[in-house]
């Protein structure tokens, strides 16, 4: 069959991520021709590929003119739906990035399509009446505990989770249902030979990743917890803590959560992370939105940003050895000691500091880390505390954030043979930049109706709670 005959589709709502992946697919099939056979380009009777566009545009770059009849399947007979709906299914095992504008002119039903799980939701916008409703209250009680575990906080994170669509949802908070979270370091290594093979995560740690392998990822985040940023944390600082439409950065970025929202809530936002996989996959994450990930070491920050330029000043940094990112000499979690460690943080701060103007807040999301041979704790939160004193920028509020716990639950067990209780909190410092007698001035009232009271005096199970 004549390449030139095949027609790739006008609409394809599998989004395109540009010649460089054409480039994958296109070395995938010269060393492993024969996958054509296996895996054919579907076509309709004039034609028009259904499924396998990608691998049309890699024919096209290697110079095919004619391809063997056997790497093409034509159906017939199926109606327009019929087509979308396999367009759709063919690309949801993929891993695929949506056009969401354009499944909604489709009107398909996911969910009776049997594909409604498969990392795939309807991009939800924020004036949308279930979550403009929510957008108008406080969102928490304005107290120093954030308690995840509430139902007012669980509603809030579920909406944002349908909202960026990338992350899929929690167990608790302790465990992910989606794949690309629970073994998200195999994710990340492993993301260039995937690309080179054309298949999906799934499939790749079904065909390729031994059980016991599987399982250490899976230790690790019950012993350590899943360090994905929660998103309402996220909205909260930059609600409470900045301004409209400001500027916004973190120099230990990790995730795209906390650039996703801030760059969805109308701020800008720049972040710098040092795993250049990482960036990757932000920067894909964030495409189109005023949110952009630079690979390098945070000590270096101000490099990338104007001194005095930013409003707001957002990090969750690494925790010393609790996790593990890479082996980069320069990496925080790759210290040989806690005081190399804290030195890095200290350079990355000061460097910060310098890019905030005056006036303004700095969110750090922290918790104290004990040393793994003596079980004592170094008193990580106190050395934050210090490093932002040191430059002039006092603890203006401390929340403590109450984290969901079924991998705590069992941890506590084995940590109470020693005596050591189970950590479920991490705490919240807020630091202020300038004179307090401004804050005021620059920062605009947040109504708080006398019925968003009543919302969060209700738990879970929207009861009203004994006291």
């Amino acid at each position: 069959m004549k390449v030139s005959d095949l027609k790739p589709l006008e609409k394809n709502p599998f989004k395109s991520k540009g010649d460089e992946q054409i480039k994958r697919i296109a070395k995938s099939i010269q060393e492993f021709e024969r996958m054509m056979e296996i895996r054919r380009i579907v076509i309709d009777e004039e034609n028009n590929i259904l499924g396998g566009n990608k691998r049309y545009f890699a024919l096209k770059k290697l110079g095919y003119k004619e391809i063997p009849d056997a790497w093409i399947e034509k159906v017939e007979g199926l109606t327009e739906e019929q087509k979308k709906e396999f367009i759709v299914k063919d690309n949801a095992h993929w891993g695929s990035e949506w056009d969401y504008k354009l499944l909604e002119e489709w009107k398909v039903d996911l969910n009776e399509w049997g594909v409604g799980d498969v990392n795939f939701n309807y991009k939800k916008n924020i004036n949308d009446e279930q979550f403009r409703k929510l957008s108008e209250r406080f969102i928490v009680p304005p107290f120093s505990i954030f308690d995840t575990r509430k139902g007012y906080w669980q509603e809030r994170k579920k909406i944002w989770m349908e909202v960026i669509g990338d992350l899929g949802e929690s167990r608790n908070d302790a465990l992910y249902d989606s794949i690309q979270i629970k073994y998200k370091e195999l994710y990340v290594k492993t993301q260039q030979h995937r690309e080179e093979l054309g298949i999906s995560f799934k499939e790749y740690l079904d065909r390729y990743v031994p059980d016991y392998i599987k399982d250490n990822e899976e230790q690790k985040i019950l012993s350590a917890g899943v360090s994905i940023l929660d998103p309402v944390l996220a909205e909260i600082v930059c609600r409470w803590f900045g301004l409209d439409n400001c500027k916004t950065f973190d120099c230990f970025a990790g995730d795209s959560v906390f650039g996703y929202v801030s760059s969805y809530l109308g701020n800008e936002f720049i972040g710098i992370e040092l795993r250049e996989e990482q960036v990757k996959i932000n920067n894909e994450r964030v495409a189109g939105m005023k949110a952009r990930y630079v690979c390098d070491d945070g000590q270096n920050v101000a490099k990338y940003i104007e001194p005095n330029s930013q409003d707001l000043f957002f990090c969750c940094p690494p925790y010393f050895d609790l996790e593990h990112y890479s082996e980069l000499p320069n990496d925080a979690s790759n210290q040989g000691s806690y005081d190399d460690f804290i030195k890095i943080l200290r350079n990355a701060f000061t460097a910060s500091i310098t890019c905030l103007k005056e006036n303004k807040f700095a969110v750090i999301v922290v918790s104290d880390i004990r040393d793994k041979q003596s079980g004592f704790y170094y008193d990580f939160c106190g050395d934050i505390k210090r490093i932002f004193k040191d430059n002039g920028m006092g603890l203006y509020n401390e929340i403590i954030l109450i984290n969901t716990g079924a991998s705590t639950a069992l941890r506590a067990a084995r940590y109470m043979n020693s005596r050591k209780v189970a950590k479920m909190h991490q705490n919240v410092l807020v630091f202020y930049k300038g004179d307090t007698d401004n804050i005021k001035k620059n920062f605009k009232k947040i109504e708080y109706a006398s019925e968003d009271l009543e919302l969060f005096r209700l738990d879970s199970g929207n009861e009203p709670t004994k006291n």
